[in-house]
C-alpha cells in the first residue's frame, strides 16, 4: 500500500492579519519619526514627540485565561485499562493507568491557536505631539504684537459701536436745494412800445405838416385878398376869362405851397419817429444788456451754490464714511506674525507583506499537498494493478 499523505495545516490567517496590523503601524509610526525631526532655528525650537501605548491588562488576563482552558494539559491525562486475561497487563499486571493523550493535546493546541501576545493588547500610543518654543526674545515680540493686536480689537469695538449709530440714522445731506432758477433771463426786451413815436403821415397835414400849414396858412390867406383886389383894381370881373385864369394860376401855386409844406412834414414826422425809433432800440439795448449781465451773474451764482452743494454732499458722506473706514483699517492692521516651522508631515513606510507571505505559503503547503496525494494514489493504484495481474495467473 502506498504511503498515506497528512493534509498540510491550516495557516493561521487571523493571526497573520493581526501581525499585518501590527506591522502596518510600526511602519507608519516610523515613517512619521523620519519625516518630522525636531528642528532647532533662531527664533525657537520645535520638538515632536509620541505618546506610549497603555496596556489592557484586563483583556490580556481574559484571553490568556481563555487559552489556558483550552490547553490544560490536565484535561488530557486518561485512564488506561489494561487488557488480559485475569485482568492481568502485557507485563503480567492486571488494572489500570494514567496516561497522557498527546494527540488529542496537539489538536487542541491546533484549534485553540497562538497564545496570546501582550503585543496585541497594547492599545493606542504613537499619537504625535507638536511643541513649539520660541526664544526669550522671540516670545517677547510676540507679547508685544498680542497686546497691540488686543488693544486694535478693542479699538474695532468701539468703532462698531460708533458706526452702528452712525448707520441707525439715515443718511440726510446738509443742503439737497439745487438752484436752477436765477434773475431775470425771461424778461428780455423783444418788442417795442411804439405808442409815443410820431406817427406815420397817412393824410397829407398831420402833426409837422399841420404845424407848417398853420404857420402857412394866414399867409396864404392874406394872400387871397390881395390876389382878389389885385385883379379889382385891374378890372378883371370874378367868371371873366382873364380873371379864371388869373385865378387858376394862383391855385397851382397855392397847391405847389401845400405840396412843399406836406412833403416838409412828412420828412420831419420821418426822421423824427426814426429817431424815436432807434432811442428805443437803444434804450432796448441797453436793457437787455443789463438782463445779460444780471443773467450771468445769477448763473454764476447758481453755479457756485451748486457747487458748494456738491462739496457739502462730499463732506457729509465723507464724515459718515469716517466710522466705517476706520473699523476697515483698525481690521485690517497687521495681524501676528509667527515664526515660521515646518508642519507635521505624514510619510509612508512600506510594511513586510506578513499577510501575503501567509497566504502564499499556505498556497504552496496545498500545492505541495497535492503533488505528494497525486502520487500516493499513483502509487496505490499501481500496486493494485500489480496485485490484480498476480491473482490472475
Amino acid at each position: 500500500m502506498g504511503k498515506s499523505v497528512s493534509p498540510p495545516p491550516t495557516p493561521d490567517y487571523v493571526g497573520a492579519a493581526k501581525e499585518q496590523g501590527r506591522q502596518n503601524l510600526t511602519a507608519a509610526q516610523q515613517g512619521a519619526v523620519l519625516s518630522n525631526p525636531n528642528m532647532y532655528t533662531p527664533f525657537g525650537t520645535q520638538t515632536v514627540s509620541y505618546s506610549d501605548p497603555t496596556f489592557d491588562e484586563a483583556g490580556y488576563n481574559t484571553a490568556f485565561s481563555n487559552y489556558n482552558t483550552k490547553v490544560d494539559r490536565n484535561k488530557f491525562y486518561d485512564t488506561v485499562n489494561y487488557g488480559g486475561s485475569g485482568g492481568e497487563s502485557d507485563s503480567g499486571r492486571g488494572g489500570s493507568s494514567i496516561e497522557f493523550n498527546n494527540q488529542a493535546y496537539r489538536e487542541a493546541l491546533r484549534d485553540a491557536g497562538a497564545a496570546p501576545n501582550r503585543a496585541d493588547y497594547m492599545k493606542g500610543g504613537g499619537v504625535p505631539t507638536v511643541t513649539q518654543t520660541l526664544t526669550p526674545e522671540a516670545q517677547k515680540t510676540l507679547e508685544a504684537q498680542q497686546r497691540v493686536q488686543y488693544a486694535l480689537a478693542g479699538l474695532g469695538e468701539q468703532g462698531i459701536s460708533n458706526a452702528s449709530n452712525i448707520l441707525s440714522t439715515p443718511f440726510v445731506p446738509t443742503s439737497t436745494n439745487i438752484q436752477k432758477e436765477f434773475a431775470d433771463y425771461g424778461r428780455a426786451q423783444n418788442t417795442l412800445d411804439t405808442s409815443n413815436l410820431a406817427a406815420m403821415p397817412i393824410n397829407a397835414g398831420t402833426r409837422a405838416q399841420d404845424l407848417i400849414l398853420q404857420r402857412l396858412q394866414p399867409t396864404m390867406d392874406q394872400g387871397d385878398t390881395s390876389f382878389k383886389q389885385a385883379l379889382a383894381n385891374q378890372g378883371l370881373a370874378p367868371g371873366t376869362e382873364a380873371y379864371n385864369a388869373a385865378f387858376r394860376n394862383r391855385e397851382m401855386s397855392k397847391n405847389d405851397l401845400y405840396n412843399q409844406a406836406a412833403l416838409q412834414g412828412i420828412n420831419l414826422d420821418m426822421s423824427a419817429r426814426q429817431q424815436g425809433y432807434n432811442e428805443l432800440m437803444s434804450n432796448a439795448g441797453l436793457y437787455n444788456m443789463a438782463l445779460g449781465q444780471d443773467y450771468s451773474q445769477g448763473l454764476s451764482r447758481a453755479q457756485f451754490g451748486n457747487t458748494a452743494q456738491q462739496q457739502q454732499l462730499a463732506q457729509d458722506l465723507t464724515l459718515r464714511g469716517q466710522p466705517l473706514n476706520e473699523i476697515i483699517g483698525l481690521m485690517g492692521g497687521s495681524q501676528i506674525q509667527l515664526p515660521q516651522f515646518a508642519g507635521y508631515q505624514g510619510s509612508q513606510v512600506t510594511p513586510p507583506p506578513t499577510f501575503g507571505a501567509t497566504q502564499a505559503q499556505g498556497a504552496a503547503d496545498m500545492q505541495a499537498y497535492g503533488v505528494q496525494q497525486a502520487g500516493a494514489n499513483a502509487t496505490t493504484q499501481g500496486i493494485g494493478s500489480l496485485a490484480l495481474a498476480a491473482a490472475m495467473y
